[in-house]
């Protein structure tokens, strides 16, 4: 049997999975941020070796049984960053063949087998990429606002503080952002807010749970939350076109992967407002909302790498599975 590994290094966390060539998930791990930009290159080293440990050992399997892995990370931006990465996680020990990309690989590559496809993913920042059947691959840099970026939960939670504390002095107009706000960081008015945020008392992954509450408030027809919601859907849609342009497939039949745990929303308005723009932009584009997690992508990145065609059966292997491990890991937790 052919065990590979795929990895997922996000800002936030690190998802590993061991799987075989057919695609069934046999083990899953979790850990911490997996961005050297985020931790340093050493401990976003520890933090994938953990993930990738838990998962084999979920999996009854060792390091030396793995074939192939492929890590899709965070950080992995700018050439000088793959100059630090690559040493760094071939030095894992990982696999016989190893392969390294941006995280954003991991969520094209989990929505599509499309060889002309791009992806935008927003978690708590945002990335882009895509690639053609020529084999051209563009990858945006994802450095924030010094990249041109704007979008995911980050932004979205921080104009949402921005939003509400103009409300609050005169500046804005009223909004119930203000109200959720300081409802779910616990605060009482905006002036402990403010003070708060300044002396950082408050965590910043609890700003971060800002952004999924963002979607409700606009949903509940909140004017300002409304612009809010609009203008990142305007994002997404400006991303992947500019992406199907750059590679010459804009009047291609290609896929627009949205992946990320900002599109796990169930906002109506974000979604239709995104369906309706790329169709006016780019009619021959697909929409696909990926049914496995990006590190699922990422084993099937590792099964490029050994040349497995990843079909319809691989996927439906792979999700299934993965699904399976899923649930039973939760009911272990929940035991008593």
């Amino acid at each position: 049997m052919t065990l590979i590994l795929g990895v997922d290094g996000g800002n936030s966390k690190t998802l590993a999975a061991v799987g075989d060539d057919s695609g069934r998930i046999l083990g899953v791990g979790r850990s911490g941020s997996g961005s050297h930009q985020a931790l340093g290159l050493e401990a976003a080293m520890l933090q994938i070796r953990g993930a990738a440990d838990q998962a084999l050992a979920m999996a009854h399997a060792d390091v030396s049984d793995l074939a192939a892995s492929y890590f899709c990370l965070a950080g992995a931006d700018l050439p000088e960053d793959f100059d630090l990465l690559w040493p760094a996680v071939r030095n894992l020990g990982l696999g016989h063949e190893v392969g390294l990309n941006n995280d954003s690989m991991a969520s094209l590559r989990s929505g599509t087998d499309n060889p002309n496809a791009v992806v935008v993913a927003l978690g708590s920042g945002n990335v882009a990429a895509g690639h053609n059947a020529a084999g051209q691959e563009i990858r945006l840099p994802a450095l924030g606002w010094i990249s041109g970026d704007w979008g995911g939960g980050g932004d979205l939670a921080r104009d949402a503080i921005w939003y509400s504390v103009r409300a609050h002095d005169g500046r804005g107009e009223p909004t119930a952002l203000q109200d959720m706000v300081l409802r779910e960081l616990d605060v009482p008015d905006v002036d402990h807010l403010i003070h708060g945020l300044y002396h950082q008392q408050i965590d910043r992954m609890r700003v971060l749970h800002l952004a999924p509450h963002v979607f409700d408030v606009a949903e509940a027809g909140d004017r300002v939350a409304r612009h809010l919601v609009e203008e990142q859907a305007k994002e997404v849609v400006i991303t992947a076109v500019a992406l199907l342009r750059r590679l010459d497939i804009l009047d291609t039949p290609s896929d627009v992967v949205l992946g990320g745990s900002i599109f796990k929303t169930r906002s109506v308005l974000f979604m239709d407002a995104i369906r309706e723009q790329l169709a006016e932009l780019a009619p021959l584009a697909r929409i696909v909302r990926p049914n496995v997690e990006p590190a699922v992508g990422s084993l099937f990145c590792a099964l490029d790498l050994l040349h497995v065609t990843v079909d319809e059966s691989v996927r439906n292997q792979a999700r299934e599975s993965y699904d399976a491990l899923m649930y039973v890991a939760k009911e272990e937790v929940a035991s008593p």
